[in-house]
């Protein structure tokens, strides 16, 4: 079904300035940006926003939903791929660091929404935001990860904190690219956690003889 002119019109209008309010997070923060920077960014009068969005927390959390869920699409094709745990982990892995590469704007807004500032009331407002999506792309992973250990792939373990403890570690990695002016390539950062997840960090020597 073919869309009209205005339907397209519309919806780049509201991609600009859901955009436009990712750029003014990343440079302000959350509790400084406001609607009048929003519309100054996207170059537009202040009144336009509102024909597209009630107030400003309708505007970040249609604008988080938006970009959570385009990052949820392609890790839940990661994870549903028919291949061995360790390619899945390693696509997972892949697929974050990508999307947060090709959106650094999105992932200041992530995680200003996991770290919120503000008052009490804004700080429990900004977490309901991010908790469910985050929760959801925890306990997927914890699934993976107990198909695997019951399958003798993956060591017994805790699978939720083995999937918290993974999942926060390449967001730490992520972090730290946003941050560098040379970081290394995505495929370097891939294959330091995933070798890390694997082999672990220590080299066991081998014991010796006592004969």
């Amino acid at each position: 079904m073919s869309r009209s002119k205005e339907e397209v019109v519309q919806e780049f209008r509201i991609r600009s300035i859901q955009e436009a309010a990712m750029r003014v997070i990343a440079r302000k923060g959350m509790s400084a940006a406001t609607m009048a920077d929003i519309a100054h960014e996207a170059g537009i009068a202040k009144g336009t926003i509102y024909l597209y969005f009630r107030d400003r927390d309708e505007l970040v959390a249609k604008t988080f939903e938006t970009a959570i869920g385009e990052l949820h699409q392609r890790i839940d094709a990661a994870l549903a791929d028919d291949q061995p745990i360790d390619e899945k982990i390693r696509a997972m892995i892949s697929a974050q660091i990508g999307f947060f590469s090709e959106n650094a704007e999105f992932f200041r807004l992530y995680m200003s929404l996991r770290m919120p500032e503000g008052n009490a009331a804004q700080q429990r407002r900004q977490k309901r935001q991010c908790a469910p999506q985050y929760l959801a792309r925890v306990n997927a992973l914890a699934g993976i990860l107990k198909q695997g250990m019951s399958r003798g792939e993956v060591r017994k373990a805790d699978p939720r904190r083995l999937a918290l403890f993974l999942i926060e570690g390449s967001i730490a990695i992520t972090f730290e690219r946003l941050n560098e002016e040379a970081p290394p390539s995505e495929e370097q950062d891939i294959d330091l956690i995933v070798s890390t997840i694997l082999d672990g960090i220590f080299i066991r020597k081998q014991k010796r003889s006592t004969h």
